[in-house]
């Protein structure tokens, strides 16, 4: 292990509660590096306070539960800011040269307690989350002489692109389309600025480095892009011993998040019908927090929508089969390595599958389209023995590939890349 690193973490949000692959990355980025011996102080958003707090002041986030344990690994500093979406700041953001996903995250509050931390005490390296915060990691190399590294955990303009290409409403796709315009020329532009970017997939990777050759004439041997994979806690996610219930299909994502909605509306509208007609025992569950209305519409007494589940490793028990049908989307789904890590049974589109070595036919099968997606699942509920074959074939591939301690090891290593960049540069 290399000597202690004093690392800035900056982020969107507090990765608390754990509950979705958002949070479940950063968290465990942070956990993973400070198991190292690094000290990290993490500072990110949280929702509608007052005012900005440190890890040991009074009182507590909106959504944050007293269990939180970050301040057992790292010092956590929370900046008042509301991210939340809505239509009004949509509409101001029209005329704004900002795409949304970027000016909803500019704070001045946010920059003025990172210059205090600055000044409180010497850092060796700043690490950024999401390219929408690249804006505080180029204000800290600039101002504060510090290597930066960007976590791209999706290379965003590609999500916003898919947004067009599945939007029904002409009017939305324009927008979209719009916002993933004003997204490329700002994410190409926040590239050319960090020592390391640590994408999460080779897709985005590619894409990250034909930005660069556009932006700079920059080869991709510079040597600056890494390919960092998200993580499974291996040794937490055991596989289960449990017999699931015959012919459960379920499907999981918090549905606040526009492709979890699109993924589970195409396949409580298109896919289900399919497998029930064939599998006429068969259940549903499409868990996730807050479905909107038009989900609802579809609920059946074998098709069910329970909102945000607390029982979610009885809900995985349960599943004969995993189902991942998201069809817009970026980076890597770490959900889907969760399924894996329980030894389940997974049907998934190229776009849920994408950014991970699993192999469609050995640990997964693919499906693209609605009809082979639910003779997927049919053939699965059907056999036993193919589904413990890939539940077995995942699991062994997530020990050897996507434990968070190899990952910890990964990002120390492009922290002590991005220094020597910097100290050389």
């Amino acid at each position: 292990m290399a000597a202690p690193l004093n690392i800035l973490q900056i982020s969107p949000h507090v990765p608390w509660p754990v509950a979705n692959g958002a949070t479940i990355g950063i968290y465990n980025i942070t956990r993973s590096v400070a198991a190292r011996g690094h000290h990290v102080t993490f500072v990110g958003f949280g929702r509608g306070e007052a005012e900005s707090r440190s890890s040991g002041e009074a009182g507590r986030r909106e959504g944050e539960r007293d269990d939180n344990d970050m301040p057992t690994f790292c010092r956590l500093e929370v900046v008042a800011h509301d991210t939340r979406n809505t239509v009004a700041k949509g509409l101001r953001n029209l005329f704004s040269r900002d795409p949304y996903p970027v000016s909803k995250y500019r704070s001045d509050a946010m920059t003025a307690r990172l210059d205090a931390l600055c000044a409180e005490q010497r850092y060796d390296v700043v690490h950024v989350d999401h390219a929408q915060m690249a804006m505080y990691g180029e204000y800290l190399q600039r101002r504060w002489d510090l290597p930066y590294v960007l976590r791209e955990h999706n290379f965003e303009t590609t999500i916003y692109r898919r947004h067009a290409e599945h939007s029904r409403l002409p009017i939305v796709s324009r927008y979209f389309r719009m916002q993933a315009e004003r997204l490329y020329r700002y994410e190409a532009a926040a590239l050319t600025h960090p020592e390391v970017i640590a994408a999460i997939t080779p897709e985005d990777a590619a894409d990250i480095a034909a930005s660069l050759r556009a932006q700079k004439g920059e080869s991709p041997a510079s040597g600056r892009i890494a390919v960092i994979p998200a993580g499974v806690d291996v040794d937490r996610l055991r596989q289960f011993s449990a017999e699931p219930d015959p012919a459960h299909v379920v499907v999981v994502g918090p549905l606040v998040w526009g492709p979890n909605v699109d993924a589970a509306e195409w396949f409580a509208s298109s896919i289900w019908p399919r497998i029930s007609a064939a599998v006429p025992e068969a259940r549903c569950t499409i868990a996730g927090e807050a479905p909107p209305r038009r989900l609802l519409r579809f609920a059946t007494d074998r098709l069910r929508f329970p909102g945000f589940v607390d029982a979610y490793e009885e809900l995985l028990a349960s599943a004969t089969v995993m189902a991942v049908p998201l069809r817009i989307g970026g980076g890597m789904r770490i959900k889907l390595l969760e399924f894996f890590s329980h030894g389940k049974a997974v049907v998934s589109t190229a776009v849920g599958a994408e950014g991970n070595v699993a192999r469609d036919g050995e640990h997964f099968l693919r499906a693209d389209g609605e009809e082979d997606f639910a003779n997927a699942v049919v053939a699965l509920f059907r056999d036993a023995e193919k589904r413990r074959a890939l539940g077995s074939a995942a699991r062994t591939l997530m020990e050897s590939s996507y434990s968070w301690a190899h990952i910890g090891e990964l990002f120390e290593q492009a922290y002590l890349d991005a220094i020597s960049r910097r100290r050389s540069g």
